[in-house]
């Protein structure tokens, strides 16, 4: 565990010098919160429900987790970003885990804490009592922020790292499509805890279990990936 703190510092430090993720952070909360002002300015009382299945599934939270992610491989592959720690004797697949560790943790606290902070300030008459809604979209936002930004590393992991992109593409066109495929993404998945359309005829309870295992297979394949020279 130690050895993974001090690797992990190189990512953590490159997440905390790099103003471009937080910029689209703080940008991403805006439009949410606008989103939310803007329905209860119109008299709508299921405002947090509206907000939380709509533009923070589908913008705010894959969009923070692919930010936080860029971060902390400071614009590069997944490969290239730990180069330099293995250059210095670091195993590589340690070191490409420490850096995904710092990615997933970052990104599941930080839509955590939007999707309850977000849910707060939307709630209206007729959304779920508070009470529970709002943990409830604390946890959602955990797993959902740590799924995406697993699928988002093996992206990352992938060539020269260009594919994080074409991933975000494919997650947007399929993931919100209506096919069986759509169950591979994080996406349906999301927006169906949120109260949302089922993902390929899921359950929620059997999205809640696929949003894991996606988070465990896409890390696993990252790292994996990474560990080629």
């Amino acid at each position: 565990m130690t050895e993974l703190r001090v690797l992990a510092r190189v990512s953590i430090m490159r997440l905390r010098r790099a103003p471009r993720p937080w910029i689209s952070v703080v940008g991403l909360a805006s439009i949410a919160v606008a989103s939310a002002l803007a329905d209860k300015a119109q008299g709508a009382t299921s405002t947090a429900n509206h907000v939380m299945r709509g533009s923070f599934a589908f913008f705010v939270l894959p969009l923070v987790a692919y930010a936080l992610v860029g971060g902390s491989l400071g614009g590069m592959g997944l490969r290239r970003a730990i180069r330099g720690i293995v250059a210095l004797g670091a195993a590589r697949a340690r070191s490409a885990l420490a850096t995904a560790l710092v990615a997933v943790v970052s990104s599941a606290a930080l839509c955590g804490i939007l999707a309850a902070g977000i849910c707060v300030l939307a709630h209206g008459a007729t959304d779920p009592p508070l009470a529970v809604d709002g943990p409830a979209s604390f946890g959602i936002g955990v797993f959902g922020g740590a799924a995406y930004a697993a699928y988002f590393l093996a992206g990352a992991a992938i060539g020269k790292g260009s594919m994080r992109g074409v991933f975000l593409a494919f997650d947007w066109v399929a993931g919100s499509s209506s096919s069986t495929l759509a169950w591979i993404f994080p996406r349906g998945h999301v927006t169906s805890l949120l109260g949302g359309p089922l993902c390929a005829g899921l359950s929620t309870r059997q999205s809640s279990v696929i949003l894991f295992l996606l988070l465990i297979v896409y890390a696993f394949a990252a790292i994996r990936l990474a560990r080629r020279a």
